[in-house]
């Protein structure tokens, strides 16, 4: 197994994550529901035995997948909140639609109403996060949330973008296999693709 390389997974599922309801507010901090931590005690590809370190956010849900894992080893784990997910502001707990509707029209630099960052902001700091993962021993397991797992699948496909717009969800529980070279390059084209929101936000 080849020590250089990442696995990104998204976190199993929760009650909300089942209903399309976005849970970004670590306030309401949802666990992995039984349909969830089931399927995090039952999923283990071979690959996973050659993990030397794991990586999550600071939700709950993600350390409880990556404990599941990794249950029965003592491999290092520890959180990055740079890795959480995107707050969503006044639309925490609704459907993901109303926000995803909001954010075709309000544009990927808005902040939402009661929140925090923008969509763009929120991608960039999780790239950060992935970035700053090459730190740890490999192979390493790096449990995180939907949008950084779809954005980083979009970047690694055929067309190499990613449009907040209309990402599609990512899977639970199935890797992102990332060298160290491909995980570097995942960013650099995740920021570049970030730059015309930067310019939208500021015209705005």
């Amino acid at each position: 197994m080849n020590p250089d390389t990442t696995y990104l997974i998204r976190h199993a599922q929760t009650s909300y994550s089942a209903r399309h309801l976005v849970n970004g507010s670590l306030r309401a901090d949802v666990p992995l529901d039984a349909a969830g931590l089931a399927a995090s005690r039952a999923y283990r590809p071979g690959w996973l035995a050659g993990v030397v370190s794991c990586r999550t956010s600071g939700f709950t849900r993600t350390r409880q997948t990556a404990h599941a894992l990794l249950a029965g080893r003592t491999v290092p784990l520890d959180a990055d909140h740079r890795l959480n997910e995107i707050g969503y502001g006044s639309f925490e707990g609704g459907p993901w639609l109303a926000y995803g509707t909001w954010l075709r029209d309000a544009g990927r630099g808005a902040v939402p109403p009661g929140g925090e960052e923008s969509w763009r902001d929120a991608v960039a700091r999780m790239l950060d996060g992935l970035l700053d993962c090459l730190a740890l021993p490999g192979p390493r397991l790096v449990v995180a949330h939907g949008l950084l797992g779809s954005v980083a699948r979009c970047l690694t496909g055929p067309q190499g973008s990613a449009d907040g717009h209309a990402l599609p969800e990512a899977p639970y529980l199935e890797p992102l296999v990332l060298t160290d070279d491909q995980l570097i390059r995942l960013v650099a084209e995740g920021h570049r693709m970030l730059a015309p929101a930067r310019a939208e936000a500021a015209a705005r």
